[in-house]
């Protein structure tokens, strides 16, 4: 049960994306529009497997550059995380799986949208 909610809420994060996101409008509405549940369910096993194996490996190595940044390291840790999903994504090259954020500001954004949730999560679900 604790999967399923942690999926979840990886598929809440990556809709939150994709809705927030300045310059996406036309990847918004495609996937709004034709909600795509095995493209939604690709994006949500790869971030799951992202933040179940990788995350905690980034946490721990960057754990004093965490403390001495007051938890801000934590958007470094989150923009390799989204980074990452981005080319594996790429990598997997399935025809009706596309993610990608275009330009720097947008990354920020994603970044931004994807700790406040993450954070929302860890604070309130996991135990």
């Amino acid at each position: 049960m604790k999967v399923f909610f942690s999926i979840l809420f990886n598929a809440l994060i990556l809709f939150a994306i994709i809705f927030f996101m300045p310059y996406q409008n036309e990847l918004k509405i495609w996937v709004i529009a034709t909600w795509d549940l095995k493209l939604y369910f690709v994006w949500w096993v790869v971030l799951w497997l992202l933040n179940f194996a990788i995350k905690p490996v980034l946490k721990l190595l960057g754990l004093p550059f965490i403390m001495i940044t007051f938890w801000l390291f934590i958007l470094v840790i989150n923009w390799v995380i989204l980074f990452l999903l981005e080319k594996i994504i790429a990598w997997l090259n399935i025809p009706w799986v596309t993610f990608s954020i275009h330009g720097i500001l947008n990354f920020i954004i994603a970044v931004a949208i994807f700790t406040v949730f993450n954070t929302i999560y860890n604070t309130f679900f996991k135990k």
